[in-house]
This record gives structure tokens, C-alpha cells and sequence, in this order.
């Protein structure tokens, strides 16, 4: 006999059965999810095609393109640039070839010719003083190789200290040039007439005069300047300041000088030739 075959249902009944798997809630099944057809008279709006998203190195590379106002502003600054640095370059080279030096200025000495005060009016306190003065004033050029350019200058000279300082003065002095290694000296001549005074300070200047312990003081205002053969450059406009010393000093040797270049100060010392 024949062993009896199980039939399909005693199979299936036989095959294990598998758990039913449970959604997670706000899944929604987009497969299975029933199709909602548009009301009549309209028609149904065509789904966009999602656009392929591609690999970064796929995409074409954007050309920079330089405008002509940034290529110029480049070009102009590589040319600014060159310039400042052959300028700095060639700076450099004259300064260690030349080695320019300030001039050395001096008060060499002071001389009146005439020197009097006249009475005012009676018991009015006041005096009038008549002088003529010539006062020199020594200028080397310390450079070996470069020459010395002094443009006209507005000089004054004051006497006495404090609250008796008097004027003496004030004149206008021609420039003139200085080879390398020249001393030159130059006279200035001031003069006063009826000039007021109070008392008190007329006392007091002629008494020191007599006794050579009046304190002379030079101001001047000019121009200095480096000069190449017959060329001139680097020309600075300087102010001088001579003195603040008695006659008495003066007659055996000579005041130091101070030059002020753009607010820097620069002493001047006595030194001996």
C-alpha cells in the first residue's frame, strides 16, 4: 500500500506561521496608500521628476573672472610698491656713501657801537634806548663730500633774562651756500631806535653791560639743505637758537647753538677745531 500523501492544507496548516510585524505610529504605507481620483472637470496636475542629485566632482567649476577695476588696483599697487622700495634703496645708498651731517652753528661773539637811553618825559618811569649791535654767528659744514644750502633768514636778538629781556632788534640775512668742510662766518647787524624801556630794566641793561654780565640771545628762522655740486635737495625748514650767554663768556670762547628740525632737537656743542 501506498503511504497517504498529507494534502496542501495539512501543509500549510503544518508550516509555522509568521509574526505579524507592527507599524510604528505616523507610518504611512505609500505603496498600498488608496488613490484619490480628482473630482470631475479638473485635471490631475503632473508630478515633478525629482532631479538627480549628482557627485560634487561632477559639476563644472565656475571661471573666476577678474574685473578690470580690481586688475588695475592690483597693478597699481605692485607698481607703488616697486617704487617706495627703489626709493628706500636708493636712500639707503646715499646716506652710507655721503653720510650727511647737520651744520655746527655758533655764537662767536657780540659788539655794540652805541648803546644809550634818553629820559622820557619827568617821573613817568619810562626810558628810550638808541643801539646799533653786530653780532656773528659761526656755521661749519662738518660733510666731506656734500655741500651746505641756508636760505634767507629772519634773525633777532634779545638781551637780558627773564622779565628784563629788551629787543635788540631784527634783520633779514641773504642765504649763501657752503662747500664741504667750509667755516663760514656771518655778521649780523640790528639797530633800535627809541625804543621804550621801563626804568628799571635801562638800570639794569646798562649796568650790566658795563660789567659784560648781559645775557644775549640769537633766534633765527631759515631753510638748510644738502647740495650736490650745484644741485640742491633734501631742503628742511629749521629754527635756530643761539646764546642764552653773559659777554663775558662770550670773550673767550663760543655759545653752543640748538636746531629744531620738525620738533626734533638737535644740540649743537662746542667742540675744538
Amino acid at each position: 500500500m501506498d503511504p497517504k500523501r498529507p494534502t496542501d492544507e495539512e501543509m500549510a496548516a503544518e508550516k509555522p506561521l509568521k509574526p505579524v510585524l507592527q507599524k510604528p505610529p505616523g507610518f504611512r504605507d505609500e505603496q498600498n496608500q488608496p488613490t484619490t481620483e480628482p473630482p470631475s472637470g479638473t485635471a490631475p496636475l503632473p508630478r515633478r521628476r525629482p532631479r538627480p542629485i549628482h557627485p560634487v566632482s561632477l559639476y563644472p567649476e565656475k571661471k573666476r573672472r577678474w574685473s578690470r577695476c580690481r586688475v588695475f588696483c592690483c597693478c597699481f599697487c605692485i607698481f607703488l610698491a616697486v617704487i617706495l622700495l627703489l626709493l628706500l634703496i636708493a636712500g639707503a645708498v646715499f646716506f652710507l656713501w655721503y653720510s650727511p651731517k647737520l651744520p655746527v652753528v655758533r655764537l662767536a661773539s657780540f659788539r655794540t657801537s652805541s648803546f644809550n637811553f634818553s629820559s622820557g618825559k619827568t617821573d613817568d618811569g619810562w626810558s628810550f634806548l638808541t643801539a646799533d649791535a653786530a653780532t656773528m654767528l659761526d656755521f661749519r659744514n662738518p660733510n666731506g663730500k656734500l655741500g651746505l644750502y641756508y636760505g634767507d633768514a629772519d634773525v633777532a636778538v634779545i638781551l637780558g633774562e627773564k622779565d628784563f629781556e629788551t629787543n635788540l632788534g631784527s634783520t633779514k640775512v641773504k642765504g649763501f651756500v657752503q662747500k664741504p668742510g667750509n667755516r663760514t662766518a656771518v655778521i649780523i647787524r640790528t639797530r633800535v631806535r627809541t625804543q621804550q624801556v621801563d626804568d628799571p630794566t635801562a638800570k639794569r641793561l646798562r649796568a650790566e653791560l658795563k660789567s659784560k654780565k648781559l645775557l644775549v640771545k640769537v633766534s633765527a628762522k631759515t631753510k638748510v639743505g644738502l647740495a650736490v655740486g650745484s644741485r640742491r635737495i633734501v631742503t628742511v625748514g629749521v629754527s635756530l637758537k643761539c646764546g642764552g650767554v653773559r659777554l663775558q663768556t662770550l670773550d673767550s670762547q663760543m655759545a653752543k647753538c640748538t636746531i629744531t628740525i620738525l620738533k626734533w632737537y638737535v644740540l649743537i656743542w662746542n667742540q675744538a677745531f
